[in-house]
């Protein structure tokens, strides 16, 4: 009864405990614009965000050379100016001086901003190379609020720490539950698994391929992109799980052949025992 009782109290807390992991890091990934601003230039390799940038800040800075020159610029075609500003937004340089755009946009993507994200004057200069760029209107980012996201980012908000309770509350328990050795390895191996299995699937799998369904906004691709600048180190951490729970598995499996092995041994010593009384 102690070792069932055991056994489900390390099933439960397994599943609370991989829910938590792999839904901060889904936070981490997806919901977390501070992250989004150190990762710029992981954003800016998706070519929709950087082409609507690009876009955004020729028009601008052409329709303020065509009013301040026409004579010299009667017919500008925007086009080199949108390729200039492109290639400069490719450039470690460029992604410093978008940081805040970046986050800022990811933040009204996910309703934690209200206020329109605006591209000032002062961050296209660089961008154009031309200080004509300086007197160019601010340009406004076209970003609306994704209602999924925004529920989802509010779930995870207070979904994670209460999962993450309940499961150290719950390994406590287990552990005062007294199991035997070989179940306590076993639980322990298959709470690293899981928690490896959620990790890769709620971490990587749905910011990847899931979220960017629910909705048709360019930024949603900075949401993939922020994913893939985790990998190496999600992959790590999956990795160690992984061998975590072999090896906690493994020891499990070694216990119970030493219980059997022992096992005869004792009773056959008891019989010997009850034959000579």
């Amino acid at each position: 009864m102690r070792r069932s009782l055991a056994g489900l109290l390390f099933g439960f807390a397994s599943m609370f405990a991989s829910l938590a992991l792999s839904g901060f890091w889904l936070q981490y990934t997806a919901f977390s614009p501070d992250h989004t601003r150190s990762a710029a230039k992981a954003v800016l390799q998706d070519s929709e965000i950087k082409d609507e940038i690009a876009s955004l800040i020729a028009s601008a800075t052409v329709a303020q050379l065509n009013q301040e020159v026409p004579q010299t610029f009667p017919t500008i075609d925007t086009e080199p100016v949108r390729q200039l500003v492109f290639d400069n937004l490719r450039t470690a340089e460029g992604a410093a001086l978008m940081q805040d755009v970046i986050a800022d946009s990811h933040a009204r993507l996910i309703g934690l901003r209200d206020e329109p994200v605006e591209i000032t004057p002062e961050q296209m200069v660089p961008l154009v190379g031309n200080q004509v760029a300086m007197a160019a209107p601010t340009v406004v980012l076209p970003i609306d609020e994704v209602g999924a996201l925004s529920t989802m980012r509010e779930v995870l908000k207070w979904l994670v720490p209460i999962a993450a309770g309940l499961a150290v509350i719950l390994l406590l328990l287990g552990f005062f539950a007294h199991p035997e050795k070989a179940e306590l390895l076993r639980s322990l191996g298959i709470l690293f698994l899981g928690m490896a299995l959620l990790l890769v699937v709620i971490g990587y799998v749905v910011p990847t391929l899931v979220l960017p369904l629910l909705t048709n906004n360019v930024w949603i691709g900075a949401v993939p992109k922020l994913a893939a600048d985790s990998l190496p180190f999600l992959l790590g951490l999956t990795l160690v799980l992984v061998g975590a729970g072999i090896g906690c598995l493994a020891g499990a499996s070694a216990s119970r052949r030493r219980d059997r092995w022992s096992q005869p041994v004792r009773r056959t010593q008891y019989r010997e025992e009850r034959r000579w009384s």
